[in-house]
């Protein structure tokens, strides 16, 4: 597999990520999809403490979605794309099945409970071809009350819903040896802008 280094503030943002949760919740997080609830839960409190310090914003979301990355990251068997310095652009994309997604829109969206902020989109990228075919799977997932909608467990549950059907269709058509790089990204991402 694939791997290139972690992008520069990656690291930085993912060990406050770790300081924040330690000192508001007393707990580790150690890179596991089942430490993401215990994230979730610190959000749902920094969502809180908004109104009154909106400044915190963006600092809380960078490093939640560095985190949520690395986590995502590992369980996509995958890597980061940094097609520029802003984290507006960042991507984690997997190596098995043609999925990115920017993990700081992910985590906006998780903070404000809503699409509805500053931070980039958190839509899945994905080929045009599969569009259709990933909205079908997805339908036959049951609904989530709308308060469970953004959390980062729900998205990575639907992130992993979409690797797997994906990399099952790959495997079904003879390309189970099919593996995505960073070119591969570069190539495809500028037709889906």
């Amino acid at each position: 597999m694939h791997q290139d280094p972690t992008p520069e503030p990656i690291g930085e943002l993912v060990r406050a990520c770790l300081d924040y949760v330690k000192r508001s919740l007393g707990t580790e997080l150690d890179f596991t999809p089942e430490t993401l609830p215990l994230l979730d839960h610190y959000l749902s409190e920094a969502r809180e403490e908004l109104s009154a310090k909106p400044e915190l914003a963006e600092l809380t979301a960078h490093a939640a979605g560095a985190y949520f990355g690395e986590v995502l990251r590992r369980q996509m068997r995958g890597f980061w794309r940094a097609p520029s310095a802003s984290l507006h652009d960042y991507q984690v994309c997997s190596s098995v099945a043609f999925v990115a997604i920017n993990p700081f829109g992910v985590a906006y969206d998780a903070l404000f409970a809503s699409t509805e902020h500053g931070g980039p989109r958190s839509n899945l990228r994905l080929a045009p071809e599969d569009h259709g075919y990933i909205a079908a799977r997805l339908a036959t997932v049951p609904e989530v009350p709308e308060d469970q909608f953004f959390l980062l467990t729900t998205r990575l549950e639907v992130i992993e819903i979409t690797v797997e059907a994906l990399r099952a269709r790959l495997d079904e058509q003879g390309y189970s040896e099919t593996e995505y790089t960073p070119e591969d990204y570069q190539a495809e991402l500028r037709y889906l802008n």
